[in-house]
């Protein structure tokens, strides 16, 4: 099958889609990565040439397309375009993808995937599902290898061929008898071949049979053949997934054993119901709402907080490690909340938190300068100048010694300050100063301690009565402060 589709490599369909490389071969058709002639890349999708042949499936090839269209969900795959190629072969146009498939994610990881990766997929899937269901599509054939990843994260459900479009089943749809889909994630009414039965409770369950196989790595049910596999699918009812994960949550557990019941009316009856308790599955077990799956299962994990380590599907190392920040930020949010938007308000507090403590530090240095120019204004200084600064080459007094929780020394013991006119502390006060200007000049490196200028409206003002002093030989000298 392999090299029969390689010699279709290089080939032009409709002289538009020049076939490149092979990118998956499945029991249908096989899909190709193409190049449109506007150089657009896409997937081209081409039956097998010997079903080709038959109108039949043919037809029901090309109503994928329509059906697929029909569900008009982001997470349902886009077909372009649809056409039959020179040599009858009927081609779907779509979408090309980027990533794997969920059933080869669980290969590349050991067999299984973290639980809160899962829950994650499955909060997508059900989303497309409630889409679909809605319009009266049942797609019937859920399976991990119908179920692709894309590298950013999303959830994309491939494979409408056999999706059943209720509005537009022709007779044959409600037939008795006729066994479609994979066995392996079969409800038991679809591997009954009772089609009459199958509505919307069987892609659910569907769903848990594919959140049973990729939380446990086992199938709901084991045989040696498909016809064992069948048989046991409609005659036994499922096992509970703590049978072979006995790790995994019993909140988890629970909604995953509701899901595969025998009979459909036990099982959820909507695809919007089962996402719900998912969620509210996820809230319990990891204290974090469901999010999107990250590239992989480490990352899942490194976003949600947990640590990653050997931890796999709700072992009990799983969340060993639980970054608090991150699940307190979560917690508060609604079951379809988002935890990545929590975790970055977590991260922008913490990194504001510097900020805010020095704009009150700044604060309050503003407020003590506004104490000093008032008192400046109604007060007036000492007859002796101040005492000059130090030296360049003096060691620069500590910050901490100029600190507002400092207790100011006593009005007498600070040194006298020269006197300030009235006229120029009012303007000083009157004149408009920038918030940064102010917050400079009362910084503590550039303006004498907070001791001194409260000295400043505590020192009596000086004698000028009589406005001169008499030395000790008689003679008169004014006093410079009162000739002023």
């Amino acid at each position: 099958m392999q090299a029969l589709a390689e010699t279709r490599i290089g080939d032009v369909l409709k002289g538009k889609y020049r076939l490149d490389r092979v990118l998956g071969i499945g029991g249908m058709a096989t899909v190709y990565a193409a190049t449109h002639r506007n150089q657009k890349e896409v997937a081209i999708k081409i039956l097998h040439p010997e079903l080709s042949r038959l109108e039949s499936m043919r037809t029901r090839f090309l109503r994928e397309g329509y059906v697929a269209n029909s569900v008009k969900h982001p997470g349902a795959v886009s077909v372009l375009d649809d056409d039959v190629a020179e040599d009858g072969a009927a081609y779907l146009v779509m979408e090309l993808l980027e990533g794997s498939s969920v059933e080869e994610l669980c290969e590349s990881e050991g067999g299984l995937l973290a639980a809160p990766r899962v829950l994650g997929l499955a909060d997508q899937l059900l989303d497309v599902l409630s889409a679909a269901h809605a319009r009266g599509i049942v797609h019937r054939d859920l399976k991990p290898a119908n179920l692709f990843v894309t590298r950013t994260g999303e959830l994309k459900v491939l494979d409408f061929g056999i999706a059943r479009l209720h509005d537009a089943a022709g007779p044959s749809a409600t037939q008795s008898g006729a066994v479609m889909g994979s066995p392996a994630f079969m409800a038991p009414e679809q591997a009954m071949g009772k089609t009459r039965d199958i509505d919307a409770r069987t892609d659910l369950w569907a769903v848990a049979a594919t959140l049973f196989s990729v939380l446990s790595g086992r199938q709901v049910h084991e045989g040696e053949t498909v016809t064992e596999v069948l048989i046991l699918r409609a005659t036994t009812p499922a096992r509970s997934l703590a049978t072979v994960a006995p790790a995994v949550a019993p909140s988890i557990v629970a909604a995953v054993d509701r899901g595969l019941a025998f009979d459909r009316k036990d099982r959820w009856e909507s695809a919007s119901a089962m996402r719900a308790a998912l969620q509210r599955a996820q809230l319990e077990a990891f204290g974090a709402p469901v999010i999107r799956p990250a590239a992989s299962s480490s990352a899942m994990l490194d976003t949600l907080g947990i640590d990653s380590g050997p931890a796999l599907s709700g072992r009990p190392e799983l969340a060993s490690q639980p970054r608090l920040d991150v699940i307190a930020a979560t917690q508060a949010l609604p079951p379809d909340g988002s935890a990545a938007q929590a975790t970055r308000s977590a991260r922008e507090a913490a990194a504001n938190r510097p900020l805010l403590l020095s704009l009150g530090v700044g604060a309050l240095l503003v407020l003590g300068g506004a104490v000093a120019v008032v008192a400046l204004q109604h007060g007036t200084a000492s007859a002796e100048p101040p005492r000059s600064a130090p030296a360049a080459s003096a060691p620069a007094t500590p910050a901490t010694t100029a600190t507002p929780s400092d207790p100011p020394p006593l009005a007498a013991t600070a040194p006298p300050t020269p006197a300030v006119p009235a006229s120029s502390a009012t303007a000083a006060s009157s004149a408009p100063v920038p918030p940064r200007a102010t917050a400079r000049a009362a910084s503590p490196r550039q303006v004498t301690t907070p001791s001194a200028a409260r000295a400043v409206a505590l020192t009596p003002p000086p004698s000028c009565d009589p406005p001169f002093s008499i030395d000790s030989s008689g003679i008169k000298h004014p006093k410079p402060e009162c000739m002023r």
